[in-house]
């Protein structure tokens, strides 16, 4: 097998013939990406896969659990398969004829060769897992991971922060670009919030004054280390999406899918407070548990004591707060996105159920604490220095970012002032104030939906079907949502629309943030065959070296 071999002639038969390669590590880095390529299109040369591997390393015996947490989450997943697959007949064959363990663990390994169930990690290849189930076989993102190295970036939302990013040097030039690669770190300005995604599965809000590193992505952990400020993140974990830690000067936050903030005040101490879900806080040392932290629970880690979370969290995390409710929701669908209410799934203490109370205002609050936190943000201009402290002051460059959402609704408002006048313009004013604000721009969506459900037939406004699907794919993460929007716009839009090569870019980082890796090659070359000089072609070279051959 050789590198020329096309990869539409690789087959099943070439596949069986490399495993023996691959396996014994001699196999070239070409005939290894065919491999890997071939095992996520096919089941039974996975199902093949598996078997020669398990003879190659013989039984694998799983570790015993290093904690208290551990042990939680692994038992918690036997619970959740018993519930959730019922129980393989050769399984109770295979007890009830009392055979050994050995003799058992190659039953089931033979076996799984002809069995239909659901196939999970790929061993001994270089993905973390294949991403397929029965109900969709053709959606490789429904149980998540990471897969490829293209989904391993993030992505400024909105905001400006003084950034440094590993093996930058002095007089670096400012960065102009929203892609930021693990190693990144973030020092926000006074006067500003800073909004970010993370591999596709994640998003943080960080308060003005923080200073936070993204400090790990691989397929089983994503790590955070706060030294200073907030961060509030949004995780909507799957199965095979990997675990997030978030390291602090005095703790470990461990956490397997929920809305939380991590706070580090100006003693260096650590708060944590959850909204969703459940995180574990350990000691940085021994990573032993110190507490569990429940919805509603704020935990000062100085005094392990526990209270409940109040404004300040609530408010840090409100523009993560368009959730997703189901697996995808219409892009045209004002009800669920985000209006600036807190969500029900998010515990607040002494904060009522009634959605129309569900606000700040209306949260519990020592005095000491402000009653509001809609005020304005003054937008720091391009080029502005930044408040970081006198020893990183060489390294740090200012991140400018090309603020496309922006600029499509003051394009927006020119064609709908010239065709509607005031009635649209005062409709697509109020959404430009929600967005001018980071503590506001996620309320933009649910103005734009409102805008596309009455006037979405007009010509001037097709932008708008644009606009939602940037905001759903940027806050909500919705990215079956955010392609129709695009598709929408791209039937609706002339060919020659200044806007077409940013559709076309956004349904390519929608497919690879997704995880739909293959589907994500196909809108690469799409984009490139039309746009081989485009605004983002950069992007998409620096994301799949397999496209930059091809280019």
């Amino acid at each position: 097998m050789t590198a020329e071999t096309n990869t539409k002639r690789y087959s099943c038969h070439e596949c069986r013939e490399d495993a023996e390669l691959v396996m014994s590590d001699r196999a070239t880095a070409a005939v290894r990406g065919f491999y890997n390529a071939h095992l996520r299109e096919c089941r039974d040369c996975r199902k093949m896969h598996r078997l020669l591997y398990a003879l190659y390393e013989g039984p694998v015996v799983p570790p015993p659990p290093t904690g208290i947490a551990e042990e939680k989450e692994f038992h918690a997943a036997l619970r959740r398969t018993r519930e959730e697959l019922p129980e393989p007949w050769y399984h109770k064959w295979s007890l009830r004829a009392g055979v050994t363990a050995m003799a058992g663990a190659a039953a089931a390994l033979t076996l799984a060769l002809f069995s239909p169930s659901t196939p999970d990690e790929i061993p001994g290849t270089s993905t973390s897992s294949v991403a397929t189930n029965e109900v969709a076989p053709t959606d490789p993102a429904a149980a998540g991971g990471i897969d490829h190295p293209a989904q391993s970036y993030g992505r400024v939302l909105g905001g400006n922060a003084a950034v440094t990013t590993s093996g930058s040097t002095a007089g670096q030039p400012p960065a102009n670009t929203d892609t930021f690669p693990v190693g990144t770190r973030f020092r926000v300005h006074d006067d500003d919030a800073l909004q970010v995604g993370m591999v596709g599965k994640i998003v943080a809000n960080f308060t003005p004054g923080s200073d936070i590193e993204w400090v790990q992505a691989t397929p089983s952990l994503i790590e955070l280390e706060v030294h200073r400020g907030i961060a509030a993140v949004r995780y909507d974990r799957r199965p095979s999406d990997p675990i997030l830690y978030v390291r602090t000067p005095s703790a470990v936050v461990r956490v397997i899918g929920t809305v939380f903030t991590v706070e580090v005040d100006e003693h260096q101490e650590t708060i944590v407070s959850v909204l969703r879900g459940q995180v574990d806080v350990l000691h940085p040392e021994t990573n032993s548990l110190r507490a569990e932290v429940e919805s509603g629970d704020r935990y000062e880690v100085s005094t392990s004591s526990h209270g409940n979370v109040g404004l300040t969290e609530v408010a840090a995390a409100l523009p993560l707060s368009n959730e997703v409710d189901g697996d995808s929701a219409d892009f045209t669908d004002a009800l669920a996105l985000a209006d600036g209410h807190i969500p029900n799934s998010w515990n607040v203490p002494g904060l009522s159920d009634d959605p129309t109370h569900r606000t700040l205002i209306n949260i519990p609050a020592p005095t000491a604490e402000p009653t509001t936190f809609e005020v304005p943000v003054t937008r720091r201009r391009p080029g502005a220095t930044s408040p970081v402290e006198p020893a990183h002051e060489q390294q740090a460059a200012e991140l400018v970012i090309d603020d496309e959402t922006g600029d499509l609704i003051e394009h927006l408002m020119k064609d709908v002032k010239a065709t509607r006048g005031k009635e649209l313009n005062a409709a697509l004013d109020a959404c430009r104030n929600l967005y001018a604000s980071q503590r506001t721009r996620y309320r933009a969506a649910r103005c734009l939906s409102d805008f596309i459900s009455q006037y979405g037939h007009e010509p001037a406004a097709v932008e708008g079907y644009l606009l939602v699907g940037m905001l759903r794919m940027d806050y909500a993460l919705d990215y079956r949502a955010a392609d129709k929007a695009f598709e929408e716009f791209l039937s609706r839009a002339p060919r020659n629309h200044p806007s077409a090569e940013l559709a076309m870019y956004r349904l390519w980082l929608s497919a690879t943030e997704d995880g739909r890796i293959s589907e994500a090659l196909t809108r690469g070359r799409r984009y490139l065959a039309r746009f081989p000089n485009g605004k983002y072609v950069g992007k998409v070279l620096q994301r799949f070296d397999e496209l930059k051959a091809e280019y």
